[in-house]
This record gives C-alpha cells, structure tokens and sequence, in this order.
C-alpha cells in the first residue's frame, strides 16, 4: 500500500468533501429531491489490490464513467457503480416513470451525467484549493468486469497508482455505494503529494 501522512490523508479527504457537497447540490437539483452523499474515505492502492478495495460479488458487473484530466499532475478519473446501483440512480434520475426493463436504454447518457457532474466537482475543489488549472475531456461510459480494472489506465511505463475514494449516494432514502478513481503515474503521485504540502503550507499545518 502507497504510504502518505496522516495530515495529507486528512487534507485529500477534507478537499473532495467539498466536491462531493458541490456535487450532491448538482444532482439534487437534476433529480428535484435531495441527494446526500458520504463523507469520503481516501486511500492510495496498488493496481493489484483494487479487487480486495471493491469487496462483494455485487461489484462483480460495474458500471463506470471516465474522464482524462491534465494540469500540474494527470489522472485518469473514474466513477465505478455495481451496475444495478447504476440502473437504479437512472430510474431515480427518471423520476419512476420508465419501466425498469427499459432503464438500460438511458443508462449511458444518465451516468454519463452523474460522472461529469461528481468528477469535475471534485476535481475543480482541487483545482480552487491548490490554486492550479486542470482539463478534462468528455466522459466516456463503459461496463467493466471487477477483475480487469488493473488494465485500465495504462499511462506510461511508471506503475501505476490508483486513489481510492469510496462514497455513498443517498437518494429517496436508498443508499448507493461507489468508488472514485484516479488513476495516477508515479511522477503525478509526486506532483499531487507536493501540491497537498504547499496547501498544508498557506494553512499552516505543514
């Protein structure tokens, strides 16, 4: 496991609860109900221990929207759902009023949506804090097997480093676990760890 301090660990997971509050605003309004979401857990892992990460034969089938960011470090982020948590935030989002035989249809445009939304949200909270510029290219839907997530993000020769951060969606009273991913070379690992220390820095914690 990819060792950090515990003041980094806290600061990281400080910065996406601002994009996940910012984000759960968003989808409240898309959805006129109101969406909680969890406090997020942070943690750096290894490609080969995603699977001990995502326990539970329901995130065997996952449903998963991507997104390339480049700026002072480059991540390949990642929104991950058990496919039938991702169908039913699409008949949320729908409002009840598709049958749910007929929810795989939107399924692609819906969490296409919900992953824009959550994914920059979080990264524009990095973005305001660490005080830096970041693009993204446009989300991309696939379904993915749990086994095969160490193939993805093949971004250069370095190993690469996956942040974890697990979140819970809560919607009409139906809570919907998932995982963010960013997938990180070894130098963006660097750059992202030099970036938390200059902000613990303006804070005066470092």
């Amino acid at each position: 496991m990819i060792q950090i301090s515990d003041l980094q660990r806290d600061a990281l997971g400080e910065i996406f609860n601002i994009g996940v509050g910012r984000a759960a605003a968003s989808l409240s309004e898309i959805v006129r109900d109101e969406i909680e979401l969890s406090a997020p857990t942070v943690q750096f892992v290894a490609p080969n221990e995603v699977e001990r990460v995502l326990m539970g034969r329901e995130f065997d089938h996952l449903s998963m929207v991507s997104q390339e960011f480049s700026g002072p470090f480059d991540a390949r982020a990642m929104l991950v759902f058990p496919e039938q948590n991702a169908l039913l935030i699409v008949g949320q989002m729908l409002g009840g009023v598709v049958p749910p035989e007929q929810l795989g249809e939107f399924e692609q445009e819906a969490m296409c949506e919900v992953g824009n939304i959550i994914l920059n949200a979080c990264i524009s909270a990095l973005a305001d804090l660490f005080r830096v510029e970041f693009q993204g290219t446009l989300p991309h839907y696939e379904h993915a097997e749990r086994e095969t997530l160490d193939l993805f993000g093949n971004i250069s020769h370095d190993t690469p480093v996956i942040l974890i951060v697990q979140i819970d969606l809560i919607i009409r009273q139906q809570s919907i676990q998932g995982h963010l991913m960013f997938l990180l070379s070894v130098s963006s690992l660097d750059e992202l760890l030099r970036s938390i220390n200059l902000y613990l820095e303006t804070l005066g914690l470092e």
